[in-house]
């Protein structure tokens, strides 16, 4: 197995490579790989050959002013709680997917502009560390990135996009008393999150001890904190409005690259609170990026994720794309209570969700709120960041150079940090 990049010796650049320890690989059974990947790799397939030079090396990958969460909703409070007062549920008339998903499954990139940027900054790395960058055992977090290929916000605002629906549907999870409803309403929320959330742009690696500081027209109160380098650990602690709900959780990240494919690995939990007590615990799907070097680029989330309510016995295991004679971003799970089945979940992430014969999400009628960075935060804020704010502006080479102090002071921190640690345990 994985004889194609032993076909040559893999390089290393420190210019591109965070860290170069052995902690950086791990063992085959580790290893994330498609079987697509399987295939080009026994054929002795070289993806790479496929991609085309570019010579635009100062032009970013994405147009920052499409990426300030056009259509979304911006109504004041008042408007907010009257869409979740007058919130009823959807015609069920037919299982919908949006015109973006592809025939087999997820959802398709259609911007050939970073289709073709992505795969020539892939193309340059795997020249500048080596073809072990696509045998699925070096961890992604650990490799910079090219700014080029990124977009002017970091991971901690990319994390909490996921809440821009709350505003409707944890809302009105507050205004039941009946947890088997609320745990369908938090069941939604997560689900048609990833309509919004999933995307093909690289988001700037967030800085130890960066910060964010958001909200919602509603009174939505939105927090997070990078507290792990590597690990990279981000944490999020959101209030709804008049702290009816609490929602807080971390994420933990791993990436992995196949010959033709990415798969990112969310080792991340979550937890929603309501104001009563009912707490439900969930954690991440992963995604698989498929096509990154030739073919239809795609994304897909893959793998399950599991609801629990453990107070009132409430469990929901959704196993994605595991539905018969459906594409893969299709799933149907049963709800139980106490080991027996109370209701069942069915629908894809990219058009609908069922609940019984009861439409709960419909990818045409349901519009996310927009968030709001507050305009007085923290110094250590996301947005104070030099490399992102030269990103923004469309200056690429300041935006790689400031992007490359930032990383040098990290990994100075972190020396520091480590001989500091040594320095204590020969004290002892």
């Amino acid at each position: 197995m994985f004889g194609w990049f032993k076909k040559k010796k893999p390089e290393s650049n420190s210019a591109q490579q965070e860290e170069k320890d052995e902690s950086d690989f791990v063992d085959d059974e580790t290893q994330v790989v498609t079987n697509e990947d399987k295939e080009l790799e026994a054929k002795g397939f070289d993806p790479i050959a496929q991609v085309q030079e570019q010579d635009k090396e100062n032009e970013g990958i994405a147009d920052p002013d499409k990426l300030e969460y056009v259509g979304y909703h911006d109504i004041p409070a008042d408007d907010i709680l009257q869409l979740v007062l007058n919130f009823k549920c959807f015609p069920n008339d037919e299982d919908i997917r949006h015109p973006e998903g592809y025939e087999k499954g997820g959802r398709i990139c259609a911007d050939k502009k970073v289709v073709t940027k992505a795969r020539s900054v892939g193309k340059e790395m795997v020249k500048q560390i080596g073809k072990k960058i696509l045998s699925g055992s070096l961890n992604l977090t650990k490799v910079s990135f090219p700014i080029r290929v990124m977009i002017p916000k970091t991971a901690l605002e990319t994390s909490v996009h996921g809440t821009s629906i709350f505003p409707l549907y944890i809302t009105k999870a507050t205004m039941t008393p009946d947890f088997l409803e609320r745990f369908k309403l938090v069941i939604t929320a997560t689900l048609s999150s990833f309509f919004w959330t999933n995307t093909f742009l690289k988001p700037l690696n967030p800085i130890l001890g960066e910060t964010l500081q958001a909200n919602y027209n509603d009174g939505t109160q939105v927090y997070c904190e990078q507290i792990m380098h590597h690990p990279p650990v981000s944490y999020f602690l959101v209030f709804g409005p008049n702290r009816k709900y609490k929602y807080y959780g971390y994420y933990l990240v791993e990436g992995r690259a196949g010959l033709n494919s990415v798969t990112i690995i969310n080792k991340g939990r979550r937890s929603i609170e309501f104001n009563d007590g009912q707490k439900i615990d969930f954690d991440f799907p992963n995604e698989l990026y498929s096509g990154t070097f030739f073919g239809q680029l795609r994304q897909e989330s893959i793998n399950k994720i599991t609801f629990t309510d453990k107070a009132n016995g409430l469990s929901c295991i959704i196993d994605i794309g595991k539905v018969k004679k459906r594409t893969s971003d299709f799933f149907q799970a049963d709800v139980t209570c106490k080991g027996q089945k109370v209701s069942t979940v069915f629908g894809t992430y990219i058009g609908f969700i069922n609940f019984d014969d009861v439409r709960y999400w419909d990818y045409r009628y349901v519009v996310p709120h927009k968030i709001k960075m507050d305009k007085q935060p923290l110094e250590s804020d996301h947005k104070n960041r030099s490399d992102l704010q030269a990103l923004k502006a469309g200056d690429i080479p300041l935006a790689q150079k400031n992007k490359e102090i930032l990383e040098n002071l990290q990994r100075n921190d972190r020396k520091l940090r480590e001989a500091y640690e040594k320095q204590k345990k020969s004290k002892k």
